[in-house]
Formats: C-alpha cells, structure tokens, sequence
C-alpha cells in the first residue's frame, strides 16, 4: 500500500515538473509549488527546502530511468549481438516515451535557461557516473575476450549516440512526434551494426 507521505513527494515532483517545464526554475515559486501539489508549504519544505533539491531530484529521476535499462549482466553463454539489440530495443522503448521525454526536454531547457540549473546537472551526472551499466557490461565483455575495446565508457557513449541521433534528438529539439516502428528499428540496426564492426573480437 502506498503511504500519504509518498503520494505527497509524488505531487510535488510532478507539480515542480509542470511549473519549471511553463515558467522555469527562477521565476517559480515555492508557494506555486504547494498550491499546485495542494500540499502545505510546511510539508513542501520537510521534503524539498529549496527549488535547487527539488531539481535535483528532477535530474536524479530522468538518471534513475537511464540507468536502469543499462544495469545488465554479460552473457558468456549468449551471443554479443543478441545480448546489445535487447539493450537497445529497451533503451529506444525509454526514449520513445511520452512522459521521458517531456522530462527530458525540461530539464535540458531549464539548463540552457540557467547556469546554476547547469551546475546542479553536472553535479548530478558526476555523482551517478558509477551507475552506467553498459560501460561495465562492456568490461565484462573484454574480460571473457569477446571484445576489443580501448574506452568502454567512450563505446558506450558512441553507442548510445547512435540511437538517439534518430529517436532521441529530433524529437527533442524540434517537436517531431515519436519515432515510428521502422525508424526504431533503423536506431537499433544501426547502432548494433556499428558496435560490432568496431569492437567486435574476431
């Protein structure tokens, strides 16, 4: 059962989310916050005391979905290309999302909006760098000798690039509607392909 505390924070992130997607973070205030979240501004300050941790907790949360399609375990007994287009078919599901990416496309304005809201991101990336999954499945990887990989974290970068070049990025930043069937399909081809023919052992 869900408790009221939890259904509380709930309100409030989703309340911040709304406001800072219309207004931004500097020019919304906490007492907005309560009201839209029909919370006291008592309760919004035990969990959240300043607009800089709810945005935090905004940035924690779009990190939190990333990384946990990525927190996969290599397969020695599994073929390499199977093992990467089920990551990829699960990362191109994510960032097809309606709800990611609105999430995703606030924070990135609210962060070209302000340097402090930057700030606070980089902070973040840097605090949850340990979490990136595919990284370490690539040393696996290198480690059982089915791979040849100079820079796992630079591959799994380059990895992820590749599809978001298609069914990320112009979505994004110019309003084009989700990626479709075959444009998804196109994104995990690809950058499968790509992986391979470069990091693939012979």
């Amino acid at each position: 059962m869900v408790k009221l505390a939890e259904i509380k924070q709930e309100n409030i992130i989703l309340a911040a989310i709304a406001l800072f997607t219309e207004k931004g973070l500097e020019q919304t205030s906490m007492e907005a916050i309560s009201k839209k979240a029909e919370v006291s501004k008592r309760t919004l300050y035990k969990y959240y005391p300043t607009k800089d941790s709810l945005f935090s907790m905004i940035i924690e949360r779009l990190f939190s979905n990333i990384h946990a399609i990525t927190d996969v375990q290599f397969n020695t007994t599994t073929s390499v290309k199977s093992q990467l287009t089920a990551i990829a078919e699960t990362e191109v599901k994510l960032l097809c999302s309606d709800d990611f990416l609105s999430l995703a496309r606030m924070v990135l304005s609210e962060c070209m909006r302000s340097s402090k809201s930057a700030t606070i991101m980089q902070e973040k990336i840097l605090d949850l760098e340990g979490c990136i999954g595919l990284a370490q499945w690539i040393e696996a990887g290198i480690a059982a000798d089915k791979l040849d990989v100079a820079y796992p974290k630079v591959a799994s970068e380059q990895f992820f690039a590749s599809i978001k070049a298609i069914v990320f990025w112009p979505q994004m930043l110019v309003h084009l509607p989700p990626a479709n069937a075959e444009e998804q399909q196109i994104a995990i081809e690809t950058s499968v392909t790509q992986f391979l023919c470069t990091y693939l052992k012979e």
